[in-house]
């Protein structure tokens, strides 16, 4: 009887450990930087993404953004490239290497000091959506790559995976 129990310890054990491995989440953290005229600029920050049971969990640490105090936004973009586009206005550029805006993934508070420390929750994409896109802050998403010829001066921040 006592090596029966011995048994079923053992496999009790080597079934959760079995279970624990298979429940390891998917995370990646890459660099926030500043969209300019050359393309990607300095780093402003930080982003990892979780892979939860329902979707993703969006982790952004940012500082010195040159963004309004409040409500900026947080899309998928369907390119990683950083390649800067001129506008028709001769001073402005935009991310034009970054495809389609896929969608929108959150609000975001920008605090007065230009800095961002929050998260979001995205349900129903995975962190394999995500590969190969970009993830971009700004107050005006919509200035950029869905309406170029507009232009805007409107920063523009960027996570390529």
């Amino acid at each position: 009887m006592n090596k029966i129990f011995k048994v079923l310890f053992m496999l009790s054990a080597l079934s959760l450990l079995c279970f624990a491995q298979a429940k390891q989440t998917t995370t990646i953290t890459k660099d926030i930087v500043e969209l300019n005229e050359n393309g990607a600029g300095k780093k402003v920050g930080t982003v990892t993404v979780t892979e939860t049971a329902n979707g993703v969990s969006i982790d952004l640490e940012a500082k010195g953004l040159a963004l309004e105090s409040g409500v900026a936004e947080l899309h998928l973009y369907g390119s990683n490239s950083p390649q800067a586009t001129e506008t028709a206005e001769a001073n402005s550029f935009s991310g034009g290497g970054l495809g389609e805006d896929i969608g929108d993934l959150g609000a975001l508070m920008v605090n007065a000091d230009g800095s961002i420390s929050q998260t979001v929750v995205s349900d129903g994409i995975k962190v394999s959506d995500i590969e190969g896109k970009a993830l971009v802050i700004t107050d005006e998403v919509d200035n950029y790559a869905n309406s170029l010829a507009e232009g805007s001066k409107e920063p523009l921040y960027i996570a390529r995976f």
